[in-house]
């Protein structure tokens, strides 16, 4: 852990060599985001063009089944996330089934985003997906066209390459657990308390 708040400060250098903004790249926020709904979050980033960038937060876990919050859903035992912000009333949802649920995309090695939402009922209730293979999610994280770029430069986010292990399974200490994997200041970073007063 940081022996001053001088440390503290000083881990701008993490913020300049970063993955390039693309669908399955990792958001981290930075350490000492004030935002509460981003505050220590780890942003799947599905979308990024030039109109805008669209992900899904995969650490803020809700406290119902989805079964529960999804009229006429199959009985699954799988845990509803908050996505973000935008659009909470919608489902969305990542897999990997792969060409199984028909107009899925590909957003990273092996995991997809959408498709059939009629089908997937059917393949759950014949009992064809596990938990495992698939995340729902309450809304989405959504930026226009230039403003996560600018909050890039503003050093509110660090980009890393997205990994199977860490989109698809539930993990209460993901945005920690990344950022000791990338190892160096990374993994100094882990460390630092939520609020630097408390130093």
């Amino acid at each position: 852990m940081p022996e001053n708040n001088s440390d503290i400060t000083d881990f701008s250098s993490i913020f300049k060599k970063q993955a390039k903004l693309a669908p399955g790249v990792l958001l981290l926020a930075e350490p000492f985001m004030e935002s509460p709904e981003f505050r220590r979050s780890v942003v799947l980033v599905t979308e990024h063009n030039e109109n805008g960038t669209m992900g899904f937060i995969l650490n803020r876990k809700l406290a119902i089944k989805t079964a529960q919050a999804v009229e006429d859903f199959p009985e699954f035992d799988n845990t509803l996330f908050y996505g973000g912000p935008v659009s909470t009333e919608l489902l969305f949802y990542i897999h990997s089934l792969g060409d199984m649920l028909e107009g899925s995309i590909e957003i990273l090695d092996g995991i997809y985003m959408g498709g059939d939402f009629e089908t997937l009922k059917e393949l759950m209730r014949e009992g064809k997906v596990k938990p495992s293979q698939i995340r729902f999610f309450a809304g989405y994280s959504g930026w226009s066209a230039g403003q996560l770029k600018t909050e890039l430069k503003q050093n509110s986010w660090i980009v890393t390459l997205g990994r199977k292990k860490f989109v698809m399974k539930e993990n209460n200490n993901l945005w920690k657990n990344i950022l000791k994997e990338l190892g160096g200041k990374f993994a100094m970073v882990a460390e630092f308390p939520e609020d630097p007063t408390l130093n």
